[in-house]
């Protein structure tokens, strides 16, 4: 089964898909990691990520020592409590876990986010070509923070600080990670879709019921568009991870 180029891989529900999906990208850094001296790997927070980042983390023989990992997006609030931030769910879900050689995550607290995002990005290219790309989707069909009719397939920047869509503040306020967090921040710094496919290979998780919305539109759009950021997957040669509660009913 395929959307475009990009396989797709129904699983039972989000822990059989954490499962399967870390399975999937953990062969493949075990072979990336015997032919390369290091590794590197985008990866993103949410909800969705949850299953797959806690059984990463469990994957043995892999050599995290030569893994560098980047966070793809990041909220910038200069008052957001630290646990609520993207970075902080995937440090402890993983890095702290793991112990990666470096990893690298955008400050939601830099005193000016356009410089934050400069020095993010300077930081991203200076490190060498991403072998891999961890990701979601969200309910407003953005990736990372590439928000409908916010983003160019073309871009020439690699991260940007962005305005956060009104769905997307609605889906972070319904994430059990950000639950305690009284108010979404309104910006966020995120990389672009070309920095994020400029990755070798792509991995796209998406379980849970929240997400069957915007999985059936993604399929009934087969050209991509950037009303529908996800959309472009459909000229990637990646795999897409659903879920039965995220799939679309035609798929099952």
């Amino acid at each position: 089964m395929h959307y475009g180029r990009t396989q797709v891989i129904i699983c039972e529900d989000e822990f059989d898909l954490g499962q399967r999906a870390s399975s999937a990208v953990a062969q493949q850094m075990r072979n990336l990691l015997s032919r390369e001296d290091e590794v590197r790997i985008i990866l993103a927070a949410g909800e969705s990520q949850i299953t797959f980042l806690d059984a990463l983390a469990k994957e043995r023989d892999l050599d995290w020592n030569r893994v560098v990992c980047f966070n793809m997006d990041e909220f910038w609030d200069l008052k957001i409590p630290e646990q609520f931030t993207c970075g902080y769910q995937v440090r402890s879900q993983l890095y702290d876990k793991v112990r990666p050689r470096s990893y690298h995550i955008p400050r939601f607290d830099a005193p000016e986010p356009y410089e934050e995002a400069h020095r993010f990005e300077e930081v991203l290219r200076s490190a060498g070509p991403t072998h891999l790309l961890c990701q979601g989707i969200g309910t407003s069909g953005h990736l990372a923070f590439n928000e409908p009719y916010e983003t160019d397939f073309r871009d020439p920047a690699w991260v940007k600080v962005v305005d956060i869509a009104e769905q997307s503040k609605k889906q972070l306020a319904d994430d059990p990670n950000f639950q305690g967090l009284l108010q979404i921040p309104v910006k966020g710094i995120t990389m672009t879709i070309p920095a994020m496919l400029s990755a070798t290979y792509v991995y796209t998780m998406v379980p849970l019921a929240l997400k069957r919305n915007i999985i059936t539109r993604l399929f009934e759009t087969p050209t991509p568009t950037e009303a529908l950021p996800a959309s472009i997957l459909s000229t990637v040669e990646g795999t897409l991870f659903l879920d039965r509660h995220s799939s679309p009913e035609s798929l099952l």
